[in-house]
């Protein structure tokens, strides 16, 4: 049994290229730190951008308000790669089915389209939009079951023919 122990951290070892882990804490938890967060993106996107050159991400919002000034709807998302990412997009209950849904989106759309961007993401769970986004013209790349459990999430894009 101890050589099989041995054999583990051998090739353990041989896989690392020879570092060691010893000096690492590790910590997991809930509410993790801000800049913790951060540190970890700024990583990633370090990375990456071996790749991919620099990356820059650009957030963009679009938002229907009420006489008072309230937001009744909007959407929100970030360019990133030549991608938009719809990262939200809510209406109010009371004005569902008003078309204020798809003027919104549309806003977010041309945003994006002015700065170049013609190809769009976002997901949606089953109990949620999915027949609002096909009807966008989205279509369905992919999808995860039972997320949330007993639902649905699915994976949608679109792309605009800029020379139509």
């Amino acid at each position: 049994m101890s050589a099989r122990v041995t054999l583990r951290r051998r090739l353990s070892d041989w896989l690392r290229g020879g570092r060691t882990r010893a000096s690492l804490e590790y910590e997991a938890g809930e509410d993790p730190a801000d800049e913790d967060i951060a540190a970890v993106q700024r990583g990633l996107m370090n990375y990456n951008e071996k790749f991919t050159g620099d990356a820059p991400q650009v957030r963009l919002g679009a938002f229907a308000r009420d006489a008072t000034g309230r937001i009744v709807a909007g959407a929100h998302g970030t360019i990133t790669w030549s991608w938009m990412y719809v990262e939200r997009l809510w209406v109010d209950e009371a004005l569902r089915g008003q078309g204020v849904g798809t003027e919104v989106l549309a806003r977010l759309e041309r945003a994006a389209l002015a700065r170049g961007v013609y190809r769009f993401r976002v997901d949606t769970a089953s109990f949620q939009a999915l027949d609002f986004y096909l009807k966008q013209g989205y279509e369905v790349f992919a999808q995860l079951e039972d997320s949330p459990p007993g639902h649905t999430d699915y994976f949608l894009k679109k792309r605009i023919d800029l020379n139509p």
